[in-house]
């Protein structure tokens, strides 16, 4: 199977790879810490580009490529850690609801999403493996509107305009419902994970909402949201891993002790070395995910392949920056040297995929069953 950039892909890479070099440096990032790591201009410039609407088709305002080359472009973006919300919003937020048919409110609501006008996230935190016992929002239909009542934890660029989807409980069962962020009856409360990017606890009352999948399909709805935010995530780690490794690599060929550089010592260089061999195994691990998720057909192959790659990036994104730390010695520490920030975008990565043990225990059950 050839893995090879297409020559759509190799532009668009280019061209974010340009973006994020000329964006997203040092001075820069250190300017919206104070922001929940949050760069509007980037965001707006990532809009004018197009690269907002990757896996949007040509009809609802995007370029029309596929699961694949999103994933090609969430890769760069990691490897600068991009301060936007690229894996909440076009990943989590829009890429589910994007195959939903009779939808009126997306046909207005896409268009403003690839301009950068509004996001699109989710609130799915109480949803773990697709079990739905624990969604405790209830969902009611009131003079032919449906209103939301609960609390959602953990809900990113809530404090944007857009809109967010979530599940709640209903008379049917636990269906998909679709709520304006800026709607009357929201309260938020902000808190700042270790990234520093801000996430919200989101407490509805009564919020206007539409029903965008019924009881009978959320399961498989969460589902196929869940593998592909695991994929795009892995992604995004191989991008982090390979960040690491090259600024390792960099920086202890400058470095010099006793009279040559550290990246001669045998203990240095095979440190760096099992770096390069985690980062690429990661890599392929990662793309037979992203191909078996994006073929039709198999999806227990594809469920397998997802989790696998997960696994696998759990443990690579812990050893990878921890090696790397270890090279850099105290260095690696100092919040004026880059390589805090990746070993942030690391941690956050592995909390995105649950664990290791947790996604080991959901593939043994697949693999026992099956």
């Amino acid at each position: 199977m050839d893995f090879s950039l297409s020559a759509t892909q190799q532009q668009l890479t280019e061209l974010a790879t340009r973006l994020f070099t000329d964006q997203a440096t040092q001075p820069r990032l250190r300017a919206v810490d104070a922001t929940g790591y949050h760069d509007a201009e980037l965001w707006t410039q990532l809009a004018e580009t197009g690269l907002l609407g990757i896996q949007l088709t040509e009809a609802q305002g995007g370029v029309g490529e596929d699961f694949e080359t999103l994933c090609v472009f969430l890769e760069r973006a990691a490897q600068a850690v991009a301060p936007v919300p690229l894996l909440e919003v076009l990943v989590g937020g829009a890429l589910p609801v994007l195959a939903l048919d009779n939808v009126p409110v997306l046909e207005t609501l896409l268009p403003k999403l690839v301009a950068g006008e509004v996001v699109l996230t989710s609130a799915t935190a109480e949803a773990r493996q697709t079990d739905l016992l624990d969604v405790s929002t209830r969902a009611e239909l009131v003079e032919g509107q449906w209103r939301l009542s609960g609390c959602k934890h953990r809900v990113a660029v809530a404090n944007l305009p857009g809109v967010c989807w979530t599940l709640a409980r209903y008379t049917d069962g636990v269906g998909v419902f679709l709520f304006d962020l800026q709607s009357a009856g929201i309260e938020r409360q902000q808190q700042t994970t270790t990234t520093g990017e801000y996430v919200f606890t989101l407490t509805l009352q009564d919020v206007p909402a539409n029903l965008l999948v019924n009881a009978a399909a959320t399961p498989a709805f969460v589902d196929n949201a869940q593998l592909h935010l695991f994929a795009a995530a892995t992604a995004m780690a191989v991008g982090v891993c390979s960040a690491m490794t090259r600024m390792g690599a960099e920086y202890t060929s400058e470095r010099e002790q006793f009279g040559r550089p550290i990246a001669t010592f045998q203990a240095v260089a095979h440190a760096l070395a099992d770096c390069h061999i985690d980062t690429e195994c990661l890599r392929g691990l990662m793309e037979q995910a992203v191909s078996r998720l994006s073929q039709s057909g198999d999806t227990a192959s594809a469920t397998e392949a997802v989790l696998a790659a997960s696994i696998y990036a759990c443990e690579a994104l812990h050893r990878v920056s921890h090696a790397v730390q270890q090279v850099h010695g105290g260095t690696g520490v100092d919040r004026d040297y880059p390589l805090f920030r990746y070993c942030l975008m690391a941690k956050k990565l592995e909390m995105i995929l649950g664990g290791q043990s947790a996604l080991i225990a959901r593939l043994g059950v697949i693999l026992a069953n099956g």
